[in-house]
């Protein structure tokens, strides 16, 4: 990636950020999608409508996979994924806990992700073996080993059972770990793991890959370790069901909690 293609990136997850922040706090009329948790909003759509502008321009040959508009095949070996407002359900309350995501993937997985949380100012970037940054400066996962301190993160489906969805929070809570959030923004999630905020994030079938497109790049270059639900090194970039973490033991010591719950969807 050149550093050209690198700052586009960033500047269409700016364009974004910029139409979210004129829409935050405003009265928004809501489309239901798939779910009563799942629905778009007129800042969606702004938000992604600048972003395609400047990706279309930017990168005119690759494939686009974005969440509102869908597929765009050009034949590319590289698709660009974009969500342009990750926590909707957040954005809509008022909550300033949302980000912008774009990710560029190739067929073995994410070259190059962007984060932006426009409330905060924060760009978090990363590309393939070169580390992730938080406004240009390094960062990294923490070290933090002793479980009853770990915070988890944990995200799934709009259409996950709210039956399973109970069951997986109550054993974490159980489990005692330091805290168990459900923040709806996954995207984020990955970014706070990445910068030593937070120590794992569960993610759970029916997740898209615009939910971790970016993030998951961020976090596995910022130093994170991931096992799919099998306990096995997650080879798949698109699986959408993994433990990440900063440690192997903390991979393990989640595996060990949720495992027997894999049959309760």
């Amino acid at each position: 990636m050149t550093n050209k293609d690198k700052k586009n990136l960033i500047r269409a997850t700016h364009a974004g950020g910029k139409i979210l922040r004129k829409y935050f706090s405003k009265t928004l009329s809501l489309k239901e999608k798939s779910t009563l948790w799942d629905f778009q909003t007129e800042a969606d759509l702004g938000s992604e409508k600048a972003i395609l502008k400047v990706l279309k321009t930017e990168f005119p040959k690759y494939n686009i996979h974005s969440e509102e508009k869908g597929k765009t095949n050009n034949n590319s070996e590289f698709t660009i994924v974009v969500d342009p407002l990750d926590g909707t359900n957040n954005f809509v309350l008022g909550i300033p806990n949302f980000s912008v995501s774009v990710a560029i993937l190739n067929k073995k997985g994410a070259i190059a992700g962007v984060v932006y949380q426009p409330m905060l100012g924060q760009t978090y970037f990363a590309e393939k073996n070169k580390g992730a940054t938080l406004n240009n400066k390094k960062i990294n996962v923490n070290k933090v080993t002793n479980l009853n301190n770990v915070t988890v993160a944990y995200n799934c489906g709009y259409k996950t059972r709210r039956s399973h969805l109970a069951k997986m929070i109550g054993s974490l809570v159980t489990s005692e770990p330091k805290r168990v959030t459900f923040n709806w923004s996954p995207a984020y999630d990955y970014c706070l793991l990445a910068s030593g905020k937070i120590e794992a994030v569960i993610t759970d079938r029916g997740t898209e890959i615009y939910d971790f497109g970016a993030g998951k790049l961020i976090a596995l270059e910022a130093g994170a370790k991931i096992i799919d639900f099998k306990g096995n090194k997650d080879a798949n970039y698109i699986n959408d069901e993994f433990i990440i973490s900063n440690h192997e033991q903390t991979n393990k010591y989640i595996l060990n909690i949720i495992k027997p719950l894999q049959k309760t969807y």
